[in-house]
């Protein structure tokens, strides 16, 4: 209380230009909030100026309490009738030492007083002894009593003046009592308006009509929000080293009343329960708090590596998503599938790939960290694990973000955007770390949490250490470094998880899409058994089944529809194709041909029926079918940085050939080609010919048993196309060989059968001779030849003009 009209006289030139008055006015209390220099403080002070204590309940037991806590404000009551008394009496007083009979005889004296009653060996000893303990001597007295006091200039103001009307402002009738709870907090709303409320005083043990106080007394106080620490957080939101010493934040209990106001509560207790009336000090100290690195470059830099580790691998992160849908794109990811890549290898390759470049990074971040003295305690394993962990954790981000997206572009920009958007949320789980364990499932916010545990320990000045790796440096936290290296490894699980599942039932453009149920079925996991896939075909028009072949592929029903039953690609197709034959599709453009071959080798789904490849169903069976499959689709899917030779050996491995298999492999494929002296060129520098050519004997790289060729001579030159004729009839035994094409001539000498569809429909199936005896007559030529004009010597008269017509089959 003393403190505040402290604060009050400090303030007192502030207004009014210095002038005294009456300061309980409301002119006082408008200066005071009008004042920009003033308002922040008055509003602290004024709950406890002119604020009211409520207090419930009204008992004979909480009176005996309310009386001891009012002696307080009642010393300061005397105390200000003192001051009333001394400003009243203060004139007379002053006229007495100025101009009074015995002051003017006392000055007259003033000689003898040094030297009689100082000399006296009485009177000098009980002066000293009247003056002990204070700044006095019996000098300063006598020169006090033998000098003139110096006169005040008119109108100034002394410190008695100022304290005597600041304590005016003071409302000391501040006890009010309530009869409920529930009442006082009304009653609290109603002064806060006005901010009269310093505070509510609850009992809650003593009834309404309790006339003695418990031996143990509970009490509660309930005051502004704006004045007190939360309760509901044990902890500061966001953690600095150094004690809680700031005044405004640390320091609201002492401020804000609410110290002063529980020790007056506790004293009137005790006096209450045991009547004893002594007074005990108080003395507040903070707890001592333990040295720290009061370095404001490392934290800020330390708290702020989350920031820049998502700005510097954003490019790299962008690079890997382009890498990635573009596979996707260009369909290399599915033909490569086709060709019999395991899925899981193939996100493995993209792992490693992807992995590597940033792990150089982390190692070079290591570097810079220690030796531009940011970490200058950590241990640089630790740094470089844990940065190693955050690479892991952000490449499994990338596989995720990529299921989202099938332009490698778009996915480039979009991708960027959302890596960096992830890291957001760890500004607000900064605040509110209560949600940490949630918060960890997003790598970003881990890696910060991570991040920070760093430079808390780098201000003690101690670092992260092997030995301290499952421990934090704040109180009651269940984290740790540990935990979070723990957490962004599951969160690359999670991740991984999570892109196999999304990939399976959104795979977009191209692939088969699985229903969302697909882990709990027994066929993911286990495959189904072979079904029989000869199937009759008793169409007029159709040749009979050749009974002593192997089927090879088998079409049921097949339907396929686009753009939302907007387009029938397919329509209710029923075909066989038979092992150590090939079948040529023939049919215009857009007749189902491409299609039908895209749903074989499982770029789209069926919208109805199934085929049967090798006794499999393309549905459930599709990964097995996929190991005894060779596919050319209609452009050229190969690596632009690799070899001629890189690529047979590539496909080789990929149906599971040996070192040995893979050298004889490459040396026949070259031979049977015509590509030896292209053997170590890349792909992107051989002719269209050459590439096509490539195209389709990588289909029959590893022996696959079914081969699917889409128009594998479209736009290739005469020669290069004989090439690709005598390349297919090489390798047609013991497949089974689908071949589409526009050209008759092509299936005709191509083709131990040829299948006619039209608007995706069959419209006849047979072999080339078949064909034409069932549904063709020849070919018919028809001549007209013109009778011969006679000679104009001639004297007979002129013939008519004849014509004669013959027609010839053939």
């Amino acid at each position: 209380m003393f403190s505040t009209l402290f604060t009050l006289f400090i303030l007192w030139p502030l207004f009014e230009g210095g002038q005294t008055g009456n300061w309980v006015d409301m002119h006082l209390v408008q200066n005071l909030d009008s004042n920009p220099m003033s308002r922040m403080i008055w509003q602290a002070l004024k709950p406890l100026l002119l604020g009211k204590i409520l207090y419930t309940p009204n008992t004979p037991a909480t009176q005996r309490i309310i009386h001891e806590v009012n002696r307080t404000f009642q010393e300061l009551g005397v105390f200000r009738d003192l001051g009333g008394m001394w400003e009243e009496m203060r004139p007379r007083v002053w006229e007495f030492m100025e101009s009074s009979q015995q002051m003017d005889v006392i000055r007259a004296t003033d000689c003898l007083l040094p030297q009689t009653l100082l000399k006296n060996n009485v009177t000098a000893s009980f002066f000293h002894a009247q003056l002990a303990g204070t700044d006095w001597t019996v000098a300063d007295v006598a020169n006090f009593l033998s000098t003139q006091p110096a006169e005040l200039p008119s109108g100034a103001l002394t410190w008695r003046e100022v304290f005597n009307e600041t304590d005016q402002c003071v409302n000391l009738d501040k006890l009010e009592p309530v009869s409920t709870e529930e009442r006082l907090v009304n009653r609290s709303m109603v002064l806060l308006e006005d901010r009269k409320f310093w505070a509510g005083i609850v009992f809650p043990d003593i009834g309404p009509n309790t006339t003695e106080l418990p031996p143990k007394v509970n009490y509660k106080l309930r005051m502004d929000i704006d004045n007190v620490e939360r309760t509901n957080k044990i902890k500061d939101a966001y953690w600095d080293p150094g004690p809680r010493a700031d005044p405004f934040e640390d320091m609201r209990y002492i401020w804000g009343g609410f110290l002063y106001l529980q020790d007056i509560i506790e004293q009137g207790i005790v006096r209450a329960l045991t009547g004893i009336k002594e007074k005990t000090g108080v003395y507040i100290q903070q707890m001592p708090y333990p040295c720290y690195v009061d370095d404001i470059f490392l934290r800020v830099m330390s708290r702020s590596m989350p920031l820049f580790m998502t700005l510097a691998w954003m490019y790299s992160v962008s690079i890997i998503l382009k890498s990635v849908v573009y596979e996707k794109e260009a369909r290399l990811k599915e033909t490569m599938r086709i060709m019999g890549l395991d899925n899981g290898i193939l996100w493995l390759s993209w792992f490693i790939s992807s992995l590597v470049p940033l792990l150089i990074s982390a190692a070079l971040l290591v570097l810079v960290l220690k030796k531009g003295n940011l970490l200058p305690y950590s241990d640089p394993g630790i740094i470089f694990v844990f940065l190693g962990s955050y690479a892991v954790v952000t490449i499994m981000q990338c596989f995720l973000i990529s299921t989202m997206f099938a332009r490698a572009n778009l996915a480039a920009a979009c991708g960027g955007i959302i890596y960096f958007t992830l890291y957001l949320p760890y500004v607000l789980c900064v605040a509110w770390q209560d949600y940490i364990g949630y918060g960890s499932l997003l790598s970003p916010v881990t890696f910060g949490f991570g991040c920070e545990y760093f430079a808390l320990f780098e201000e003690q000045g101690v670092g992260i250490q092997w030995k301290n790796l499952v421990s934090s440096p704040l109180q009651e936290d269940e984290f740790s470094l540990r935990t979070t290296i723990i957490m962004m490894y599951f969160d690359s699980f999670l991740y991984g998880v999570l892109t196999w599942y999304i990939e399976a039932v959104f795979p977009g453009q191209y692939g088969i899409p699985r229903p969302w149920y697909f882990p709990f079925t027994k066929s993911y996991w286990f495959g189904e058994e072979g079904k029989s896939n000869k199937l009759p075909l008793n169409r007029k028009g159709n040749a009979e089944e050749p009974a002593h072949l192997e089927p090879g592929v088998y079409i049921e029903n097949l339907v396929k529809v686009y753009r939302h039953g907007k387009k029938l690609a397919v329509d209710g197709l029923t075909l066989g194709f038979y092992e150590g034959q090939i079948t040529s599709f023939l049919g215009h453009n857009g007749a189902g041909k491409t299609t039908t071959m895209s749903i074989l080798t499982g770029l789209f789904p069926p919208t109805s029926g199934t085929a049967y490849i090798l006794g499999k169903d393309i549905r459930t069976d599709l990964s097995a079918i996929r190991q005894s499959l060779g596919v050319c689709p209609q452009h050229n899917v190969l690596f632009s940085m690799l070899t001629v030779e890189e690529h047979i050996w590539f496909y080789a491995r990929l149906k599971g050939l040996s070192e040995e298999q893979v050298s004889a492999e490459i040396e026949h494929i070259l031979q049977d080609t015509g590509l030896p002296h292209k053997r170590f060129s890349r792909t992107s520098t051989l002719s269209g010919g050459m590439q096509r050519k490539l195209s389709v004997a990588l289909a029959f790289v590893g022996g696959a048993k079914v081969v699917i060729l889409d128009e594998p001579t479209a736009g290739v030159d005469p020669y290069a196309r004989r090439g690709i004729w005598d390349l297919l009839l090489k390798y047609r035994q013991g497949r089974t060989i689908i071949l589409s094409t526009h050209h008759m001539d092509e299936a005709d000498i191509l083709g131990d059968r040829i299948a006619i569809i039209s608007h995706g429909k069959l419209c006849c199936v047979g072999s080339s001779l078949y064909l034409k005896t069932q549904l063709g007559t020849g070919y018919y030529l028809t001549l007209v030849k013109k009778e011969a004009e006679p000679s104009l010597s001639s004297c007979m008269p002129p013939p008519q003009a004849s014509f004669r017509a013959v027609r010839l089959q053939v």
